[in-house]
């Protein structure tokens, strides 16, 4: 996942990563601007499904994303 330092704006690059469930996990994260240094941890999470798995986890539910109706104009 790419990512800037919310500092400098120069890219972040990820230094470690671990998974905490089948859904989630944290990673930190570097600025690459020496000047700067901001060193930043991730959390992140999986919340939808966009196209359903052909190998699917029974242990893993998943909403369906869906989209928004466009509204009419009336």
């Amino acid at each position: 996942m790419r990512l800037k330092c919310p500092h400098c704006n120069a890219r972040a690059n990820i230094r470690t990563s671990r998974d905490m469930g089948p859904l989630s996990g944290s990673a930190r994260y570097q600025c690459s601007n020496v000047e700067c240094g901001h060193t930043f941890k991730v959390l992140f999470e999986i919340t939808e499904t966009l196209s359903p798995s052909a190998m699917p986890n029974p242990s893993v539910v998943l909403p369906k994303f869906q989209r928004k109706a466009k509204e009419t104009a009336q």
